[in-house]
């Protein structure tokens, strides 16, 4: 039966045996003999006591409540004897710790806290710069490029909750495990004297800077204006940067943008139609991310700085990101020259049908029923929507134009006229003559198709193709219910006369109303009213 006393250690009371307790005075009486002539001597004693508090709870349990000898030698090894604090060595310290090239001990497991002296709001990026090894600044960088980039979520919102969950390092003993580095103490007296030090300079600078102003209130003054005016900047050039890395976020990801005519809401079908899957919209995606977000991370990164008048920088950080640039321009401009030549020469070819059997007055269109763009009730859709993929045909309904022109023969003509883009004239001349579109003729009726195909084999060249109905003037156009599909007509539209000027709707032309008319040909505009025709020729 051993002897046991209550004493007081780091603000908790424990029961310890008696001869325990002469090993552990006679150990705290070496270490303050040790760090007597310190100046931070009281607040060192404060912060061991405290790691030997925790140390101690940590081998206390409901079945073992006293600090034995056996205790005390395993603190012991665990903080270090005091005549070992000056020896460069590792021995003492085993597999755990290892010295650092500032003699630093470092263990090799580290602590997740928030770091509150240099925390900008509640210290998360610099607790997380520390735990990951990276410079603070780059963490929140990141943070800032992920709240914009997720529009607030994930970003803010796990910023909250790390706040929320994870503590502030309060202690010294917490601040060191923060950094990964044992609790020790040799560690301890280091990093109070560390951070007195810093203190004092802090003071000092203070001081002198207070001295100074005192002495030059006209310096302080421009010195404010200056902090003023770069913080005002910072702010301006920050909602540049945001605005930026918003923009290449609805430009990459909404894909809210055109590609040689094609919106950009369907990356499989631009991928398939106009680079035949061979990796080229990767080379634009990647290049148009570069050449933005390059200067957007820059913009960023200056205007936190300006706003925190901070004069830290990241080794290499500038040239990286130009370097990004650059080659996100030159990705542009490959992918955009070596697709754009494809486009570089037009070709057309004409195919002519001539109605010889019409017996009436009045010539009847129709469009054939939509079979392949189901749900298709007019022309007013986006070009996408409007291309369709099946077995070995590309199937476009747009762009088609019919287009109906007076004509003093007196024959009926349809002309079709089918036109592409190439990278020569001979290419662009074969994929406008692959074009297929039947045009059928029967008596006094034209019926055509609301779609053209072309072999899947054709990527997109700008294929269009311009149906002209050629009318002899007098005649009539009476236009079926499918024909809003390609035209500006409907059914409801009556019948319309063909005059010189044009179609013309027959019951304005019998009461003589007096409505303008727009007439395009392939030489020249006329625009005529009542009294005035204005005729532009080229």
């Amino acid at each position: 039966m051993n002897k046991t006393i209550s004493i007081n250690l780091g603000g908790s009371v424990f029961n310890i045996e008696e001869s325990a307790f002469q090993v552990l005075k006679i150990y705290l009486d070496s270490i303050y003999a040790n760090f007597s002539s310190d100046p931070a001597s009281s607040e060192i004693m404060s912060d061991i006591e405290e790691r030997i508090a925790e140390i101690f709870h940590e081998k206390n349990n409901d079945r073992k409540n006293v600090i034995t000898q056996d205790d005390i030698s395993e603190m012991i090894a665990i903080m270090g004897k005091p005549e070992d604090y000056k020896i460069d060595s590792d021995e003492a310290n085993g597999r755990e710790e290892t010295k650092t090239s500032s003699g630093k001990t470092r263990n090799s497991r580290r602590r997740v806290y928030r770091d509150t002296d240099d925390a900008v709001i509640a210290g998360v990026c610099s607790g997380l710069s520390h735990y990951l090894r990276w410079d603070p600044l780059v963490i929140r960088l990141l943070l800032v490029f992920l709240t914009v980039a997720s529009f607030g979520f994930p970003g803010v919102l796990g910023y909250i909750i790390f706040w929320a969950l994870v503590p502030a390092a309060k202690t010294t003993a917490e601040k060191l495990q923060m950094r990964g580095e044992t609790v020790n103490v040799e560690n301890i007296g280091r990093f109070v004297n560390d951070e007195a030090k810093q203190a004092g300079e802090r003071i000092s600078k203070a001081g002198r800077n207070l001295s100074q102003n005192i002495r030059d209130h006209s310096g302080n003054l421009f010195h404010g204006l200056g902090r003023v005016f770069a913080v005002i900047f910072g702010l301006f050039i920050l909602m540049i940067g945001l605005g930026l890395l918003t923009g290449l976020f609805s430009l990459v990801i909404l894909s809210e943008f055109n590609v040689f005519g094609f919106d950009g809401d369907s990356w499989t079908t631009i991928n398939q139609i106009v680079f035949g899957n061979d990796g080229t919209i990767w080379v634009i995606i990647i290049g148009v991310a570069l050449s933005m977000g390059a200067p957007a991370i820059a913009l960023i990164y200056a205007a936190i700085k300006l706003i925190t008048g901070s004069s830290k920088r990241i080794k290499g950080f500038g040239i990286s990101l130009l370097s990004l640039f650059i080659i996100g321009i030159i990705m542009c401009a490959y992918a955009g020259i070596s697709t754009g030549k494809e486009f570089s020469r037009e070709a057309k070819v004409d195919n002519s049908t001539v109605l010889e059997t019409i017996t009436s007055d009045t010539l009847y269109f129709d469009v054939a029923a939509d079979d392949i763009f189901i749900g298709r009730n007019s022309r007013h859709h986006d070009f996408t929507d409007l291309v369709k993929i099946q077995s070995d045909q590309i199937y476009y309904g747009d762009p088609i134009d019919v287009l109906f022109e007076s004509s003093n023969s007196a024959q009926t003509k349809v002309i079709v006229e089918k036109m592409s883009n190439g990278q020569n004239l001979e290419q662009a001349g074969n994929l406008a003559r692959n074009i297929q579109y039947p045009v059928t003729t029967v008596g006094d009726t034209i019926r055509v198709l609301p779609y053209f195909t072309t072999p899947r084999s054709d990527l997109y060249r700008g294929q269009h193709l311009d149906v002209r109905i050629s009318v002899p003037v007098g005649k009539f156009v009476k236009f079926g219910k499918n024909s809003s599909l390609l035209t500006w007509y409907s059914e409801d539209d009556g019948v319309l006369r063909m005059t010189e000027d044009g179609l013309e709707n027959e019951k304005n032309y019998k009461m003589g109303i007096d409505s303008p008319h727009i007439k395009v040909t392939d030489d020249s505009v006329i625009i005529k009213t009542k009294n005035i025709e204005i005729n532009t020729s080229k």
